[in-house]
């Protein structure tokens, strides 16, 4: 049988040509954090983005109406802490999705899994819940006496205080109608920061440290429920405790 004989030299380019071939080859792609987030924003629901959507709108037609009124501050106060209590509920909505409609195991085997997908969700409607409470305080810091932080620190704190204790009830509850559960809860937070508005002396630079502290609890509280949320994930424990 004939040896085939071999030139090293050619043989060396020829690897060496199939080495940066190899090289340039993308085997593993790792896209950017704005592009998975563009990705994923054709796959939220319509009727979340929309709430926003038509929360923002609302916003500017409430301010705008209190604005031509010449409302007392209380009234804005008042508006704006039913605003802030109930931004929470549209990312809400849209993780009861994956639940109630058991797509747990199907966004498991994506491309981004369950912990990843989430943690984007929380992400997106956060800025845009930034986004609305920016919009919000400002309109309101125009129209009243005590100023751009104070007011912040007044609508923050329903703000996070509503949204932990939603972030709650999807962690403690299983399947069900759990929005409306979280929908109820929006509503009574948004009341109970009404009751406030009876005790003027509440919204005095005397009081700012019991804001202050408040909107550190409800921090706290908000903190936690992301990190049980997260363990719960990572841990493949089940993530519905109680059957509704």
């Amino acid at each position: 049988m004939e040896q085939v004989q071999i030139d090293p030299t050619q043989k060396e380019i020829a690897l060496r040509q199939l080495a940066d071939v190899v090289e340039e080859k993308e085997i593993r792609y790792y896209p950017s954090v704005m592009r998975v987030i563009l990705g994923q924003m054709k796959y939220l629901s319509l009727s979340a983005l929309g709430g926003q959507l038509a929360c923002l709108l609302l916003i500017f037609g409430v301010c705008a109406y209190l604005e031509g009124s010449q409302a007392k501050m209380m009234v804005w106060l008042g508006t704006g802490s039913v605003f802030a209590s109930c931004l929470g509920v549209f990312l809400m909505v849209e993780l009861c999705r994956s639940t109630s409609h058991h797509m747990l195991e199907l966004e498991q085997s994506c491309y981004l899994n369950i912990k990843q997908l989430w943690c984007v969700k929380l992400l997106i409607f956060g800025c845009l819940d930034v986004v609305l409470l920016t919009v919000l305080i400002g309109g309101i810091s125009r129209n009243v006496s005590c100023g751009l932080f104070p007011v912040a620190l007044y609508l923050l704190v329903p703000f996070v205080v509503s949204s932990g204790l939603q972030l709650l009830i999807f962690t403690a509850f299983r399947r069900g109608k759990r929005e409306y559960l979280q929908m109820s809860v929006a509503i009574f937070v948004s009341f109970l920061f009404l009751l406030p508005l009876d005790m003027p002396k509440l919204y005095t630079f005397a009081c700012l440290g019991f804001w202050g502290v408040a909107l550190l609890l409800g921090i706290g509280l908000l903190a936690v429920e992301i990190v049980l949320l997260y363990r719960m994930i990572s841990t493949g424990e089940e993530l519905c405790l109680i059957e509704l």
